[in-house]
């Protein structure tokens, strides 16, 4: 009869035989645990994934990689837009104009950063444009318009610094729709034409702010814009998306670090519940033990027995935590939005958190680490109560019966 053939009769024999209510109870209560701790680590993970990758994809889609500038403006910047273009590392390079002001409508007055580019698909996704696409007038953050209280439709007064003679100009504007960016810059964000732009600013057609230089790999910035510094005029100047940026991804990927470490605390505490109820077990199951030595199974064997109980209470406690942290993590997002509209809160304010929303993606990798760590935590956990089993004497316990 083979070792393994016996240890499944004897793993059989321990789980079948009659159990206190508070052995039972135990072995209940640490698979719960563990199941909800193997669950929510997949879930912090998830949704620490999911910051990183709206940090990449929503938030540095609406700022520029790399910025190329010119004091008081860039001219002719063709020929600088098409050396950039030849550069295997540059995704994209689209002129732009930057202006700042305040925007009225009604007796309700706002600061804000307006962006003027030819196609506002050079500056924005897709997605987060709503009005009248075919529209002329300006694109404006949805919480601007709100405070505003504007409509898609009506006309409001853009009014500019002048710096030469320290007066204002005023010029007025359509809203063609709003900006739905779930990031800060729904609340101060104004894009519109870049001739249009061009004439606030007092630029001619040859003149811009800048360049907006989006890379294949964003975090090639810092590296790239320093190499193309010395290639620049001295009135020309370069800045990456690190230095406004830099500390809120680093704080991101911080934060991330410190999470998953205080979580797979939790997971390991979890897993070593395993202890109390595999010691509870071993002390409520002596007599099968010393049956089983008696019947020859050595002690080493015995000992195996326990391991194998606490590894397969940690494959199935990771199993079904894994399950139910998925599940969670595919409906976090719309819980939480759900619970936001229900109690009329916002957990995510956009001048603490790089986004308005909480965000969610979930990686298989993380899911097999996660369950890797609860399974290893638990055949560890349970070293201990084998022992202890492996040092029962058989004859000690039958003469005690």
């Amino acid at each position: 009869m083979s070792l393994s053939f016996r240890l499944g009769i004897a793993i059989r024999y321990v789980l079948t035989r009659e159990q206190a209510p508070l052995s039972r109870f135990l072995s209940g209560l640490s698979v719960l645990g563990l199941v909800l701790a193997v669950a929510l680590m997949a879930v912090v993970m998830s949704v620490m994934n999911g910051f990183d990758r709206e940090m990449r994809t929503r938030v540095l889609a609406l700022i520029p990689h790399v910025s190329v500038m010119g004091a008081g403006g860039l001219e002719q910047p063709e020929q600088l837009t098409r050396q950039l273009q030849s550069d295997p590392n540059i995704e994209s390079v689209t002129p732009f104009v930057e202006l700042q002001g305040l925007i009225q409508h009604g007796g309700r007055v706002e600061a804000f950063a307006g962006v003027g580019v030819d196609n506002t698909g050079d500056w924005v996704l897709p997605d987060m444009l709503s009005g009248n696409q075919d529209g002329a007038g300006v694109w404006m953050g949805h919480r601007l318009a709100s405070r505003l209280g504007a409509q898609v439709g009506d006309r409001v007064s853009v009014i500019l610094p002048e710096s030469v003679d320290q007066q204002a100009r005023a010029y007025t504007v359509n809203i063609a729709g709003w900006l739905r960016t779930q990031t800060e810059a729904d609340d101060v964000l104004v894009l519109m034409e870049l001739a249009e732009a061009q004439h606030f600013v007092g630029y001619d057609a040859a003149t811009v702010s800048g360049l907006k230089v989006q890379l294949q790999d964003v975090f090639f910035a810092p590296w790239f814009a320093q190499s193309l510094q010395y290639t620049l005029a001295p009135t020309q100047y370069v800045r990456h998306w690190g230095m406004t940026h830099g500390n809120l991804y680093a704080a991101i990927q911080l934060s991330r670090d410190l999470i998953v470490i205080l979580v797979a605390a939790v997971v390991l505490i979890a897993a070593f519940n395993v202890v109390s109820s595999l010691v509870l077990l071993v002390t409520d199951k002596r007599e099968e033990v010393a049956i089983l030595a008696t019947m020859g199974l050595q002690p080493n064997a015995i000992a195996s027995v326990f391991l194998w109980l606490g590894t397969l209470i940690g494959l199935v406690g990771s199993l079904l935590g894994v399950m139910l942290g998925y599940v969670l993590s595919l409906s976090i997002s719309t819980i939480v939005e759900r619970i936001e509209q229900m109690f009329d809160v916002h957990f995510l304010n956009t001048d603490v958190y790089p986004i308005a929303f909480l965000p969610s993606d979930p990686q298989l990798g993380d899911f097999a680490l996660v369950a890797l760590i609860a399974i290893v935590a638990c055949a560890l956990a349970a070293v201990y109560p084998a022992r202890r089993a492996a040092h029962i004497a058989p004859a000690d316990v039958l003469s005690e019966a």
